[in-house]
């Protein structure tokens, strides 16, 4: 037995007193520092709402450096809560060099406030996880698949390349793909409690939220109301982020979440919905319709009783609404003009139709480039072969290099091995999410479980006729794969009871863990 004398534990004690002091003194000064300058440059160049921003910025990253899982927080709620179309100033996705940014600094700092976050929270999880040597690496099912599709993101970029590729381009096309996979090791390790979980969806809420409320007002005060100036108040694959509250909603109901979810998430909704709406997205429009389909499944098992009920209700009231509105062009009648453009393109409307034919070629085209090069693509930085002529689009930079078919874009770059793997990490993340669905007991955990299944579910039902590779649809994506991937191992915690605050009150018992996959 070892024994340690009272002078080493004071020495100890003493020792671990001057480091904190050490460490409040650098955080003092750092702080002090950056105020400094600060105030220095409004004093000097007057006020600006750049400098807002900017002290935004910077009071981040000091935030990240002192928890590293609030980079976490930070990169999901800016990524979603601006929108280039609505707010072209909005800086967070945009480089330090896009002169319209509220954080441009320089046209050859090609790099993003969202990459500094990146880096930042990468460095200080794992320069905190050295210094206490507690670096404990999470894998989990969707490590691997994960890293292989990292690796041939980086195949298709040296091949690319290598064979004459513009390089500028390149990186332009695969550089938001590298943020699914380290989203997704960031949530996988940093997030190892339930209530760490519900603030990261609670983060992801409220700044769909704010969107929907700036949607709202660029409708009534920018565009007056009147929506026939514009196809849609927001960028694309904002609908399908929007699409998650809804689900959200009805999965907080589904599996008794928290009160303040079951009514505060519906009111939330309201104006996320008009910006919905206005976002003229027919891609979401029908991607809710097959994620609320599958919701049916697990209404089903959970109450057989509610799925009789609910159902047949909702598939009468569907049907009716398609009958009224089927001809309606209204905004009311926009949910009915995408399932039209897909089940009966000939009755469309002339813009439906352009749209179709112009994705259409397009496919075609992408067909041809894939059997030219079914092995390896033509790689990142070059463009698609052309069988068939494209209408002119060149307003769009990268007409030539990107397709609206994401799926076949993925063959087209990475080639037949980058496809595979990516069909594989889908379909795992989908088995994983049911499987994980199966065992988290019936409370936020399985509302939070189906919303972020179902988001993969649309997103990648988007991906086959838009462009889904970019910038938020990688964080997303990559948050909602690394919950999936560690919500198991969190839920398999034992959960300590909260003690009792006044006496009379009853008696409380943990929450309940993780069921076992199959029951005798």
């Amino acid at each position: 037995m070892t024994f340690v004398s009272g002078d080493m534990r004071l020495k100890s004690v003493q020792a671990q007193k001057s480091r904190a002091n050490i460490v409040w003194a650098v955080w003092f000064t750092g702080i002090l520092g950056i105020t400094a300058v600060i105030g220095l440059l409004m004093l000097l160049i007057g006020p600006h709402f750049a400098f807002v921003a900017w002290i935004l910025f910077v009071v981040g990253a000091v935030a990240i450096l002192f928890r590293p899982r609030y980079g976490v927080y930070l990169i999901i709620f800016f990524s979603l809560v601006g929108d280039a179309r609505m707010m072209d100033w909005y800086p967070f996705n945009k480089n330090f060099s896009s002169i319209e940014s509220l954080l441009y600094l320089n046209d050859s700092i090609i790099i993003s406030p969202l990459e500094v976050y990146l880096v930042i929270t990468l460095i200080s999880w794992l320069g905190q996880s050295l210094i206490q040597r507690k670096l404990k690496f999470h894998k989990g099912p969707l490590f691997w698949p994960i890293i292989a599709f990292f690796a041939f993101i980086i195949i298709g970029l040296v091949y690319g390349i290598g064979t004459g590729g513009n390089i500028n381009i390149a990186l332009w096309e695969a550089r938001p793909m590298f943020y699914l996979p380290i989203m997704f090791i960031l949530v996988s390790n940093l997030f190892t409690k339930r209530r760490q979980i519900n603030y990261l969806m609670w983060t992801v809420m409220i700044a769909l939220f704010i969107e929907g409320l700036i949607g709202t007002h660029y409708y009534f005060v920018i565009l007056g109301g009147d929506l026939s100036s514009v196809q849609g108040i927001t960028e694309h694959s904002a609908a399908i982020h929007m699409n998650s509250l809804f689900i959200f909603i009805l999965a907080a109901w589904l599996y008794a979440g928290s009160w303040s979810k079951r009514f505060l998430l519906p009111i939330m909704a309201l104006p996320v919905l008009f910006s919905y709406i206005a976002s003229q997205r027919r891609a979401a429009f029908v991607a809710l319709a097959v994620a609320l389909a599958f919701m049916t499944i697990f209404l089903y098992k959970e109450n057989q009783k509610a799925f009789w009920l609910i159902t047949p209700t909702a598939m009468v009231l569907g049907i009716a609404y398609l009958g009224i509105f089927w001809n309606n062009t209204g905004a009311i009648g926009l949910p009915a003009q995408a399932i039209k453009s897909v089940v009966a393109e000939d009755q469309a409307s002339a813009q439906d139709r352009s749209s179709n034919v112009y994705r259409e070629i397009e496919n075609i085209n992408a067909s041809y480039t894939i059997h030219q090069s079914p092995l390896m693509g033509v790689g990142f930085g070059q463009p698609f072969y052309f069988f068939v002529p494209l209408p002119d689009i060149s307003f769009f930079v990268w007409w030539e290099y990107i397709t609206h078919n994401s799926i076949a874009w993925i063959w087209m770059k990475m080639g037949v091995g980058g496809f595979m793997v990516m069909m594989i990490l889908v379909g795992m993340s989908i088995m994983v999410g049911v499987r994980v669905l199966w065992r988290v007991p019936r409370d936020d955990m399985s509302a939070i479980t189906l919303t972020v299944l179902l988001y993969i579910v649309m997103h990648f039902i988007y991906a086959y006729v838009d462009m889904s590779w970019e910038a938020q649809n990688m964080v997303y994506v990559g948050v909602s794969m690394g919950i999936i991937n560690s919500l198991e191992r969190i839920v398999a915690q034992p959960t300590p009871i909260k003690p009792k605050r006044w006496p009379w009150q009853p008696d409380t018992s943990p929450p309940p863990g993780l069921k076992p996959l199959f029951v005798e």
